[in-house]
């Protein structure tokens, strides 16, 4: 969660006329959930029929060759509680959609998996279910990890 406050771009992925999609979103990390705004569309519709979708982020650095992935999969809701609206208006995520109708989307995460590729792959478990879990690393041969 902690590479995810790094960024603030990020990829909502789901299902959409039975096909897989990832739609760009500008998005916040809030108590251990991720945040983010949509109007009417398929990520409204997943968040109103409470989900389960994936968010990915990622960051490269092309002349190091090196960088990081992280995918969130959990339940997506609407954040329908006028409270709750503004406290998700605080987080300050650029608005990219029109205001008529947009409402924010929290995504509550049950797994959050990523990797390392390049300089030091081995500081991020392969796989690590959220939140009360430890971390697993489910590459062939690798140890259980003392964290």
């Amino acid at each position: 969660m902690e590479l995810l406050e790094s960024e603030g771009i990020g990829r909502v992925i789901l299902s959409e006329q039975a096909m897989p999609t990832a739609l760009p979103v500008a998005y916040a990390v809030d108590q251990g959930s991720i945040v983010f705004r949509s109007s009417a569309g398929a990520k409204l519709a997943a968040a109103g029929n409470g989900t389960v979708i994936a968010f990915e982020v990622d960051s490269f650095d092309e002349r190091e060759q090196a960088g990081w992935s992280v995918v969130v999969t959990g339940l997506a809701s609407v954040i329908a509680d006028p409270d709750d609206e503004r406290h998700a208006t605080d987080l300050g995520i650029p608005h990219w959609v029109e205001p008529d109708g947009a409402k924010y989307i929290r995504l509550s995460p049950s797994i959050v998996t990523g990797r390392r590729v390049g300089q030091a792959p081995d500081r991020l478990p392969a796989t690590a279910p959220h939140p009360t879990a430890p971390p697993t690393d489910s590459r062939p041969g690798s140890q259980p990890s003392a964290r």
